[in-house]
């Protein structure tokens, strides 16, 4: 039996590319198009489908990050909120103060009834800083427990 282990979603942006675009329904494909989703499980999602693999009863984080860091060292990218899209969310979040900082948000994943479906959806805002201007998006991703 494999071991259980957290979860630490990392969120990369093309902070040059995404920036030319505004968070309209109309620019969410090309938003998509400038960013990564990947996880310390080695998931390494589909830019269609944007599914991590989690366990449940454990930890669970995201942090922002530039995905060209090296030309645009002073651009970064902070997740600002995470929220589940169902009322009886598996995903519990903790208030800021509890987290470990700013740079990221933290949670847990609850014990996961029978009929729970496995599949859960979540949102994730977050704000690229590119050359010390400022934007805000956000994106849908999935949540798989296995």
């Amino acid at each position: 039996m494999s071991k259980k282990i957290d979860t630490i979603i990392t969120l990369y942006v093309d902070t040059q590319k995404i920036f030319k675009f505004s968070n309209s329904k109309a620019d969410k494909p090309e938003i998509l198009n400038h960013i990564l989703l990947c996880d310390n499980h080695y998931d390494h999602p589909s830019e269609a489908e944007f599914t991590s693999n989690i366990h449940p009863k454990t930890k669970i984080a995201w942090v922002g990050a530039a995905m060209h860091i090296r030309q645009s060292e002073e651009d970064f990218v902070i997740i600002k909120k995470i929220k589940p899209q169902k009322g009886k969310s598996i995903l519990k979040i903790y208030d800021s103060k509890l987290s470990s900082g700013t740079t990221h948000i933290d949670g847990h994943v609850g014990k996961v009834k029978p009929k729970h479906d496995p599949e859960e959806s979540y949102s994730i805002r977050f704000l690229v800083n590119h050359k010390g201007k400022e934007k805000t998006y956000s994106i849908d991703p999935k949540l798989r427990v296995i």
